[in-house]
């Protein structure tokens, strides 16, 4: 190149060593992130097509939960944890499994109340299954029925939770029912 077409011509020495330092923050800080995005494997739209994979073993059974009530006219209805609590459908489901499993109880720092209800009932060990569900099902019957007129026959008696296990496989049993725990409001 001639001392006429060199690219930094134009620029005083100040302006030079300016556009020298942004080329250099640009690689240093381009290069780690091309090498970032080149490592990571379930960046969109990757991800999305993983989980349409189903990458999850679909020979493994798999618990559910439906929760139902019974009104005051008699009526069973199906009810969606989602509608009473406003939450993502996944959550209000581990609510229920934790609390059937009694997984409250064996956590690092539990609840003192829970502490409390295991000791009276001599340890983790020695507690019935779904030993705080009655909580959960009265809260929730208490939220649908707080909706309600008090003089609507749409008002809940009581909560019921059944749980189903799904065998799996394609052609699986969905609807192979296990046990089920009922709540008078």
């Amino acid at each position: 190149m001639t001392e006429d077409t060199r690219p930094l011509d134009g620029y005083d020495e100040g302006d030079r060593r300016v556009l020298v330092r942004y080329a250099a923050l640009t690689t240093a800080l381009f290069v780690p992130l091309l090498f970032a995005f080149a490592g990571v494997r379930n960046l969109y739209p990757f991800a999305a097509s993983n989980m349409m994979l189903g990458i999850r073993d679909t020979e493994i059974g798999r618990d559910y939960y439906v929760l139902r009530g019974e009104t005051i006219s008699g009526e069973t209805i199906d009810l969606p944890a989602i509608q009473l609590t406003n939450a993502l459908t996944g959550r209000n489901w581990s609510l229920v499994s934790t609390a059937v499993e009694n997984k409250s109880f064996k956590i690092r720092s539990p609840h003192p109340a829970n502490v409390r209800l295991a000791a009276a009932f001599g340890g983790i060990d020695k507690l019935p299954g779904a030993a705080r569900l009655d909580d959960l099902l009265r809260a929730w019957g208490t939220i649908y029925n707080s909706r309600l007129p008090t003089s609507s026959n749409q008002r809940l008696t009581s909560l019921r939770v059944d749980k189903y296990r799904w065998e799996g496989g394609v052609n699986g049993q969905y609807d192979r029912f296990v046990e089920s725990w009922r709540t008078v409001l």
